[in-house]
């Protein structure tokens, strides 16, 4: 401290990156007042950390059990945090109809997706035109602290399961001899919930990132040139404009899993108490001189 200094930052960490990006366009009709055009784009990246100066680990961020962290050897943005206990077979093993949880941390998922990608659709006829864009993410991990805390708590429907005949929960539970046979022990709806969901297990928490929005729909009209004349104007053009209108598909229940509590790197991946996604609707008006 007596230099004028107790820490300091270097870029001591590579990655190395590996991937391709398609943009196709097409027009797959064309008449004389009217044409269809198609515009698709893909892309894939293989992300992997190299090197962190000598470092294994490094802890982007975290929230509550959860850690977001980039690890030699992996991709950029490993969800790491407590698993459940499993055999060779990878089932879950219980004991006394309740989920061993492992103490020591694992990689659980990763932020990276396999693959994004698009696609929109023009249609014009004269002066208008109308398109449609839908986008695609595939691939990736989130972790939702929303589904957990709603298992936990008896918030989420899924809780409903077993209230009046109780859980039998799915995997292996000891056979007294050192192998394993079938749980077939019965417990408690609330039981097994607060047992398996919350801030002491990270695992059951960890869903597949993938979405397909309707991202923007647009539908505008270019006003004839005759009906400029006499004015200063030489193009104008009006659009009502709707974004972000529909998820078209996912696999994380009960959130919008495009989601982050912001767009700072040690914040991905991890979702709580999101506020619902928004739809939103105005007007543009293009005007050429």
């Amino acid at each position: 401290a007596s230099t004028g200094f107790t820490s300091v930052w270097d870029n001591i960490a590579s990655m190395e990156n590996k991937g391709i990006e398609l943009q196709l366009g097409v027009t797959a009709i064309k008449a004389k007042d009217f044409s269809f055009d198609i515009d698709l784009n893909f892309a894939k990246n293989n992300n992997k950390v190299t090197s962190l100066g000598g470092l294994d680990t490094y802890i982007l961020g975290s929230q509550w059990g959860i850690t977001l962290e980039a690890r030699t050897g992996e991709a950029y943005g490993s969800l790491v945090g407590r698993g459940f206990a499993k055999d060779d077979q990878g089932n879950v093993i219980y004991e006394n109809g309740l989920p061993v949880i492992e103490t020591d941390k694992k990689i659980l998922g990763n932020i990276t997706p396999d693959w994004t990608g698009g696609a929109n659709f023009t249609l014009k006829y004269k002066g208008f035109d109308f398109s449609t864009l839908i986008d695609a993410k595939v691939g990736g991990d989130v972790h939702s602290m929303t589904y957990a805390w709603g298992r936990y708590a008896g918030t989420l429907e899924e809780t409903l399961i077993g209230r009046e005949t109780g859980v039998v929960g799915n995997g292996v539970m000891s056979d007294g001899a050192g192998g394993y046979v079938q749980n077939n022990v019965v417990v408690g709806a609330k039981e097994f919930n607060q047992s398996s969901y919350g801030n002491t297990i990270e695992e059951s928490a960890i869903f597949d990132a993938t979405y397909v929005k309707l991202r923007q729909m647009s539908l505008g009209y270019t006003f004839p040139k005759q009906w400029l004349n006499g004015t200063t104007l030489q193009d104008f053009k009006f659009s009502i404009v709707a974004r972000n209108l529909a998820i078209l598909y996912k696999a994380a229940p009960h959130i919008d899993p495009e989601t982050g509590f912001s767009s700072s790197n040690g914040n991905q991946g991890m979702e709580f108490g999101q506020i619902p996604s928004a739809r939103s609707y105005g007007f543009n008006v293009s005007v050429k001189f």
